[in-house]
Parts: structure tokens; sequence; C-alpha cells
């Protein structure tokens, strides 16, 4: 599982240098409410046909890691994505 948070930075370059943004959101009411509250957006031409990956999580490393598996499985050079998940 993806928890190195000080790591983010240099995993957010490299999604951004294969054409991927990456969002990250934590939800208040949906943490009171005790759902998952963590949303992690992945998106951008890299993602076509669907162009976004939205996943939402109790834990920001669940999310990230759900996140880059479902990336790792479109079409593309998302090899090294195994290094982080």
């Amino acid at each position: 599982m993806w928890s190195e948070a000080a790591d983010l930075e240099l995993l957010m370059d490299r999604l951004a240098a294969a054409g991927v943004a990456m969002l990250l959101r934590v939800d208040v009411e949906r943490f009171d409410a005790g759902r998952p509250h963590w949303t992690v957006l992945l998106s951008g031409p890299a993602l076509y046909p669907d162009n976004t990956i939205r996943v939402d999580a109790h834990g920001l490393g669940t999310g990230i890691t759900r996140g880059l598996q479902r990336l790792r499985e479109h079409d593309g050079d998302w090899e090294w994505l195994d290094d982080w998940v």
C-alpha cells in the first residue's frame, strides 16, 4: 500500500509528466458522517476514453493506492506504477 507522504510531490510530478493530473480532497461532511472522506481524482487524455478515475476512501494512502491500481489497468506505459503500489 502506498503510504510515503514525503514522496507525494515526486509521484504527482511523474504523473503530470505522463499526462495525468492528480487532485486530492478531504470532505468534512463525509468525515463527520463516517463515510469515505478522501477523494483521489486522476484525469487527463492518457485516461481515454473516460478521461477520469475517481476513488473515495477512508484513508489517503488507500485512495492513492486504489487510484494507481486502476490507472495501471489502462493501456500505456504504466509499469513504473508498480513501484508506487
